[in-house]
């Protein structure tokens, strides 16, 4: 006989926290049941969905493996851009490879929590969704103070033109850290963006990424350059 239970949704599973789930293909297995158990949880996951180990004509030529690594890459990036929190799998040898790590480190540079899920023991310690960043909340403060200074000073806000080069200045300094300079805003910009960055504006991005006081330095966001 069919249950007649029915189901009414919480606030919680209309807007639910997101997840972003980074670890090598080697642990597709155990990214799967990471991805299985936050869904559980009442999280919406977002991982990786191409496992580039396994055949595929998509992928049989090398020239269009290469090209199909890098949009994977930068298309994880924006998975992790929109996150709540980064879930890292991995081994108990704590294996992170190159793409892992540069994730890791773009995860920080954006001041988003990051958690680990080792195969075998699951999630380590308590979700940082349940412990809200303070870091995290102060960036959000002050970029919010930033974009109300912007729309002041300008009713259209900043273009697409400058968040795009705000997004070249993360991806360097994620590749990079702090010591990313303007030949890394400029390649990133090129590589992952599709665009060419002039060296003005790299440098007030650049500046604008790796100064304690986000949004301190905002004003090439107002210049003719933009528009």
């Amino acid at each position: 006989m069919p249950s007649t239970t029915r189901y009414s949704p919480e606030p919680s599973d209309l807007l639910p926290p997101i997840v972003t789930i980074c670890g090598s293909t080697r642990f597709w297995r155990h990214i799967a049941e990471a991805a299985l158990q936050e869904t559980v949880a009442g999280r919406m996951v977002l991982a990786p969905a191409v496992d580039m180990r396994q055949h595929h004509e998509l992928w049989d030529d090398p020239a269009a493996a290469e090209q199909l690594k890098a949009r994977l890459d930068a298309l994880h990036l924006a998975k992790i851009s929109t996150a709540d929190e980064v879930l890292v799998v991995t081994d108990d040898r704590l294996y992170l490879g190159e793409s892992t790590r540069r994730e890791i480190l773009f995860a920080e540079a954006l001041e988003i929590p990051v958690s680990y899920w080792v195969a075998g023991r699951g999630r380590l310690g308590t979700s940082h969704l349940q412990q809200p960043s303070a870091a995290r909340e102060r960036a959000r403060q002050q970029w919010r103070g930033a974009f109300a200074r912007l729309t002041e000073a300008s009713p259209t806000g900043p273009s697409r033109e400058d968040l795009l080069t705000l997004a070249a200045a993360d991806l360097a300094v994620a590749e990079h850290g702090t010591a990313a300079s303007l030949v890394d805003v400029r390649r990133a910009a090129r590589q992952h963006l599709g665009i060419d960055i002039p060296h003005d504006r790299a440098q007030a991005a650049l500046t604008v990424r790796t100064q304690d006081s986000p949004g301190a330095n905002i004003q090439f966001l107002l210049g003719p350059a933009s528009r």
